[in-house]
Parts: structure tokens; sequence; C-alpha cells
């Protein structure tokens, strides 16, 4: 995958979490609190950062959501495109 494509993805996957911010009324160190993560790095994964699989299962409990929310984003990609 190009690395503008990429980087798209992980734009859009900083505003779902931005997203989830701003539903669940919480503050930073609120969701800090409730998942192993610092306040300071989920304000980074929501400018942009690439994220781990573990990192969102972490913000996924401190948003009280399935991990398949966060990464319910908007994007295309050719699977059969090799």
């Amino acid at each position: 995958m190009e690395l503008e494509k990429k980087e798209e993805l992980i734009n859009k996957l900083g505003q779902k979490l931005k997203e989830l911010k701003t539903e669940s009324n919480l503050s930073y160190r609120k969701l800090a609190q409730r998942c192993n993560l610092d306040h300071a790095d989920i304000k980074k994964y929501e400018k942009g950062v690439d994220l781990r699989f573990l990192t969102i299962i972490e913000l996924a409990k401190a948003y009280g959501v399935h991990p398949k929310e966060i990464l319910d984003i908007d994007y295309e990609i050719d699977f059969k495109k090799i």
C-alpha cells in the first residue's frame, strides 16, 4: 500500500478516536485511567499515529466499545490487487 493511502487510513482512525472521545464526554485523564495508556499518548493517537492492535483493545476498553467500532472507518482497499 502506498504511503499516501497509509497516512489517510491512520488519519481516519485518529478522527474516529476523536469522535469516540466526544461521544464519551470523558477527559483524556479519565480515559487514561480506564485503560493502560497515558493521556498524552491518547492525544497523539487522535492526531494520526499508527496504532498496535493491543493499543486499539485498550482504547476500546476506555471508550466502553468493541474494538470493531474503532476500526469501523470508511476506506477503500483493493484486496485483489497484488
